[in-house]
């Protein structure tokens, strides 16, 4: 019997999973710069191609891989600079349990996509990175943020859902710099007899 009962006393603990320790694992994660910013950053060169190839490569991969995104902004090139600025969201929907029923949550990121290219190389980068719930909106640093954590008092399900946020983010984040920068990589194909 007194098993029985320290196992249902364990219960909400085994279901909702995710501890401070494993928010903090996913937190060291997310690529950092030396200033604390968020780096999810690509810099990368390529033989042979020419600016202007590169240009047509980072339109073709934006429409590629964004063309689900609800953006209504298209792509700005900026002539001077040599580069593509794409604003973007992407969401998740989460149902959390209540007492007598279950709401179903709405989370939308935004982000900024830059891709900057010159003859032989170009550059991919994600900032500007938030997170909006109903009405109130969160940049990234704030959800990165360990001593928030620290001093907050937060339930079991509250750390669940920003576990399950930023995971979200870091796992979009990464497979978007992975499948621009294989695009912008791509070897032209050669025509023959």
């Amino acid at each position: 019997m007194k098993k029985l009962l320290f196992i249902l006393l364990l219960l909400p603990t085994i279901c909702f999973g995710q501890t401070k320790q494993d928010l903090f694992y996913l937190i060291d994660k997310f690529p950092v710069d030396k200033a604390g910013n968020i780096d999810f950053c690509i810099i990368d060169s390529v033989k042979n191609v020419s600016k202007e190839s590169l240009h047509i490569r980072a339109i073709q991969a934006i429409n590629c891989f964004f063309k689900d995104s609800p953006s209504p902004i298209m792509p700005v090139y900026n002539e001077t600079n040599d580069m593509i600025i794409y604003r973007g969201r992407f969401g998740r929907y989460e149902r959390a349990k209540k007492t007598f029923s279950s709401v179903l949550n709405t989370y939308v990121y935004r982000f900024t996509l830059k891709i900057e290219y010159e003859d032989n190389w170009y550059k991919i980068d994600f900032y500007d990175i938030s997170e909006s719930i109903e009405n109130i909106t969160t940049d990234l640093s704030e959800l990165l943020n360990k001593d928030y954590y620290n001093k907050a008092r937060l339930t079991s399900s509250s750390l669940k859902a920003k576990y399950n946020s930023i995971l979200f983010i870091y796992n979009y984040l990464t497979t978007k710099t992975n499948s621009i920068g294989e695009y912008m990589r791509q070897t032209e194909k050669k025509t023959g007899k």
